[in-house]
């Protein structure tokens, strides 16, 4: 059976940009807002979608529920929240997205959470969505150390793992060397003919930083990955009245070959 699993930033469901998406979906949390990403991330067909920049868990409750998906939603210390759609059953989540007062910056920028998924049998799958800093180095190679000491203790209870989300990086950066150090694959470069661009739309510099890796033994199971440029995710401009896609990022797609029993409910 062949499962998929995606990756998008979606912008605070706000459409991009946000000055001409604002005359046809009003704002998040809205009726007409929650239809139309309802929809477009049912149009990905996904049974597994971590999201990145999101909004309130009530309008993700709304979305999961039109959906039939579980939900795992993971708080930001900022501004952005992240959020696992999964149609598979969800029987743990974690949150590391946390707060000290004492520390200057928290230790995750944006936001960081795990799912763990089962089919109430032997199969068990760790989801880790993650969002880091865009634009300091610095913070993020901090982020990525949290994030290998993070997987070092899932792996004691679960060796099967996705890493998925918006790296704010391109694969040269210590995050992408440590996570293949650790095993990790990369599923653009093994099966997607090389990491593609993730920004890439009218009005957007070219920007190759949303990313999926899986644990060596899942990965031996990838099928295909692909950048999501169909109409309504991408442009090529010029930008006119009207005019607006789904968000400044693109989905990345994986599948694999997985015998992962789905919900019914």
């Amino acid at each position: 059976m062949v499962l998929k699993i995606g990756t998008y930033n979606i912008f605070g469901l706000k459409g991009y940009p946000a000055s001409e998406s604002k005359k046809e979906i009003d704002v998040p949390g809205t009726e007409e807002n929650t239809e139309h990403f309802s929809q477009v991330f049912s149009s990905l067909s996904c049974d597994v979608l971590g999201l990145q920049e999101g909004v309130s868990v009530k309008t993700f409750q709304s979305i999961a529920k039109r959906l039939k998906c579980h939900l795992a939603t993971s708080p930001s210390p900022m501004a952005w929240p992240g959020h696992i759609l999964s149609r598979i059953s969800i029987c743990e989540s974690r949150t590391f997205s946390h707060y000290s007062p004492n520390c200057e910056l928290p230790l995750f920028s944006r936001t960081i959470g795990a799912a763990l998924l089962t089919d109430g049998n032997s199969r068990h799958l760790w989801v880790v969505n993650v969002h880091l800093h865009p634009s300091n180095v610095e913070i993020r190679s901090r982020e990525g150390e949290l994030l290998f000491s993070i997987l070092e203790e899932l792996q004691r209870s679960v060796s099967n793992i996705v890493v998925l989300g918006d790296f704010n990086s391109e694969v040269d950066e210590n995050v992408h060397r440590g996570l293949d150090g650790a095993g990790y694959v990369n599923a653009m470069a093994k099966v997607g003919g090389g990491i593609q661009a993730t920004m890439d739309t009218c009005g957007i510099e070219k920007h190759y930083i949303d990313h999926l890796y899986f644990s060596r033994d899942v990965a031996e199971r990838l099928i295909s990955a692909d950048v999501v440029r169909l109409p309504g995710f991408r442009f090529d401009g010029p930008q006119v009245d009207g005019m607006w896609v789904h968000s400044d990022h693109l989905p990345v797609v994986a599948e694999l070959d997985w015998n992962f029993g789905k919900n019914k409910e």
